[in-house]
């Protein structure tokens, strides 16, 4: 998979092998997220929806006004920031009273709860006001009013531990923000009706005054006016509403002294001021009942009776003088209205007499003035009435569209979504993670991760082959080996082919180009059990056989011989015969051999030595006697052995070889197994012995194959 590497076949494969940790990851992840989302507490969101009418509302005077769309736009905008103002927050606090709510109150964090579990410190108390700031931060972080795009719509949404508490709270909401928008219209009419109500007044006393002015001028003037005139008549009102003025005004300050005293409880006042005999005889009575008072023991029956007595003098009197007042007002009245006829009488006869010129301007002046200020003070009256009436028939420029129900789900947690999220994410950890295994810390999944860790050493691969097929014969192939002399064009075959190309190459770097002069000696081992270092070796030793090359293959395996095992035969202990016997051991090694019906290749197998370390057989001098024996015998001498990484045998034989064929099994050896392995070797192995590192039974597609190789590849 050189150019493949990130193929779907190859992520299909690192998916396959590490099935188990993404599944586990998986299965953590959903964990963790089922226990924080049953942790969470449900939080219900109920949205209400207003509707915003810039529009400008007079009942008084109901005619549409113009508005721009820019102007409409920035009106709702601003609706939105004032509905979600602190001050409305504050109304909704205080209508749905929050803050003796448990979930609108401080919560004490792990490190506080811990701390008064353990009585290292007393709970945190709170002032009302700091309750109160920390309920109106809840608030306003369980509510969001947004406009709906470029639409007169304002959303108001809540979110509460209850269904009813979201809804409710949405809705209270936008009902104090229209309450308080509707009461800031009305609060502008009535600081306008202020303003003009002082104006009133203002215009009131202007009024007053020219008047005052203009009747002061006629009844100064009418004196002069009658003797030059002669019209007695006019001199004769004059004297007549000089009267009544002064009779209206004595009126006027006797009512107001009695008033004044009777609202003091002053009797002697109020009977001095009004001087009748009934007052003054009430008056009297009163005064004796207090001084028989102070005479009487205090709660005796005489004293409870002069207090009774005193409570009805005192009721008389005040009805009494109150019928007074009353009779003295209706006279003050008249009075007035005869003061008022005699005036514009005396102005109609002043006005048609014969006046000089001089006066006639002074008049007509004062006419004016009094005219003018008549008509100014009917304006503002008029207006000032209409603003009165117009201040409490204002409308809100909001209204509820449609009010919050109660949700009968939670918006938060999503249980479904966070599933989903939380399967999502651990399906990528997990993925993630078999991938950052593979490449970095799990097994070669590549020639290309190989090469990069074995450094500059030959790497090649042989492919996995499930499917063995049939021999020439027409028999099912029961070993991989088979292949090598059955099915020559075989996938597996032509990779054998190209291990024996590297291991010549790596033999031409250590010897030269003549390989003439003694057999190459070619150890297969690997870092682990299982690994396929035997079915290697075996393969490899049938190709060399096949090409013309004289080979025999040593199971050096002496704990766990396999050889027979590739072969179909029984386990031979002719080799641990010769390695355990006394004495010189001879040269004629032929006795130890058996000849391959496949291949013709030589192969010695053993048994499982008992009564001896392996490893001291292995680097012993009969076993060296051995491979001098075979290397003068042979072409190619093939030695398997014991896995590196849990036996030391193969590291006595790397002293003896020239080639190492380190195997290792696709997806199964540890990069730090191949590390370690190929750092062992390297030490052990002569300075000029070359390593190959070899992929064993890496996945290929067939359909891959074909078609970079079209039908070269004509079986398997």
């Amino acid at each position: 998979m050189h150019e493949q590497e990130f193929g779907l076949r190859n992520i299909l494969g690192t998916i396959r092998r590490q099935l188990g940790l993404i599944l586990a990851i998986l299965i953590l992840v959903l964990g963790i997220s089922a226990l924080l989302i049953i942790s969470l507490t449900p939080m219900y969101r109920a949205t209400t929806l207003i509707l915003v009418d810039p529009s400008e509302k007079n009942l008084l005077n109901p005619t549409n006004s113009n508005s721009s769309s820019a102007s409409d736009n920035a009106r709702v905008e601003s609706e939105v920031s004032i509905a979600q103002s602190e001050k409305t927050v504050e109304l909704v606090l205080d209508a749905l009273r929050l803050t003796e709510d448990p979930s609108f109150q401080p919560q004490p964090g792990l490190r506080e709860r811990a701390a008064t579990l353990l009585r290292i410190a007393p709970p945190e108390t709170y002032t009302p006001e700091e309750l109160r700031q920390v309920a109106i931060g809840k608030l306003q972080e369980s509510i969001t009013v947004e406009r709906q795009g470029l639409t007169y719509l304002i959303t108001i949404s809540a979110n509460a531990n209850s269904p009813e508490k979201s809804a409710q709270i949405a809705n209270t909401m936008a009902e104090k923000y229209i309450q308080s928008q509707l009461q800031s219209k009305i609060n502008g009419v009535l600081s306008g009706r202020n303003v003009m109500e002082q104006r009133v007044n203002e215009t009131r006393t202007g009024l007053v005054g020219a008047e005052r002015s203009f009747n002061d001028f006629i009844i100064s003037s009418a004196r002069t006016i009658a003797e030059q005139s002669g019209r007695t008549d006019i001199d004769q009102m004059r004297i007549e509403l000089e009267k009544v003025v002064s009779d209206r005004e004595t009126a006027s300050s006797t009512l107001t002294l009695a008033e004044t005293g009777l609202s003091q409880n002053n009797w002697a006042q109020v009977a001095d001021t009004l001087n009748t005999q009934t007052l003054r005889d009430l008056q009297q009575r009163e005064r004796e009942i207090n001084e028989q008072l102070t005479s009487v023991v205090d709660g005796s029956e005489q004293a409870d009776a002069l207090r009774a007595e005193l409570v009805g003098v005192l009721d008389n009197f005040r009805t009494q003088a109150n019928a007074q007042l009353e009779q003295l007002r209706q006279e003050i009245a008249a009075n007035r209205a005869v003061e008022t006829d005699l005036q514009l009488q005396l102005r109609s006869n002043i006005l048609t007499s014969n006046l000089p010129p001089e006066v006639l301007a002074t008049m007509y002046e004062l006419q004016q003035n009094a005219e003018i200020a008549r008509t100014q003070y009917q304006q503002m009256l008029v207006r000032l009435r209409d603003i009165e009436a117009q201040a409490y028939l204002q409308l809100a420029d909001s209204r509820i569209v449609s009010e919050a129900t109660p949700p009968s789900s939670p918006a938060f947690p999503n249980t479904r979504f966070l599933f989903m999220v939380a399967g999502i994410l651990g399906l990528l950890l997990g993925l993630t993670a078999a991938f950052l295994r593979e490449q970095f810390i799990g097994g070669i999944i590549s020639t290309d991760q190989l090469e990069g860790i074995v450094g500059p050493t030959l790497v090649t691969s042989l492919p996995s082959q499930k499917r063995l097929g049939r021999n020439q014969e027409g028999k099912a192939v029961k070993s991989l080996t088979e292949l090598i002399a059955t099915q020559p064009y075989s996938r597996f075959a032509e990779a054998v082919r190209r291990l024996m190309i590297s291991t010549d190459q790596a033999l031409r770097r250590v010897r030269g180009d003549d390989l003439s002069d003694a057999a190459s000696i070619i150890m297969i081992t690997s870092a682990n059990a299982g690994e396929g270092k035997t079915t290697v070796a075996v393969s490899l030793a049938r190709s060399y056989a096949i090409s013309g090359q004289s080979t025999i293959l040593i199971d050096a395996d002496l704990r766990r011989p396999a050889v027979h095992k590739e072969l179909g035969l029984e386990p031979s202990d002719a080799l641990a015969d010769y390695l355990a016997s006394a004495g010189t051991p001879g040269d004629d090694i032929a006795p130890l051999m058996l000849t391959d019906g496949l291949s013709k290749a030589k192969f010695i197998i053993g048994s499982n030595i008992r009564g001896a370390a392996a490893g001291q057989v292995v680097s012993g001098e009969r076993f060296a006697k051995l491979l001098n024996n075979a290397s003068r015998l042979f072409d190619v001498v093939i030695v398997d052995t014991p896995p590196v990484g849990a036996l030391v045998d193969a590291l006595y034989l790397a002293q003896h070889v020239d080639v190492i064929v380190n195997v290792v099994r696709f997806g199964t050896t540890s990069q730090k197994e191949v590390r370690a392995t190929l750092r062992e070797l390297v030490e052990a192995k002569q300075d000029n012995a070359e390593v190959v590192a070899l992929l064993n039974a890496e996945p290929q597609s067939q359909t891959e194959t074909r078609r970079r190789f079209g039908s070269y590849y004509v079986q398997g």
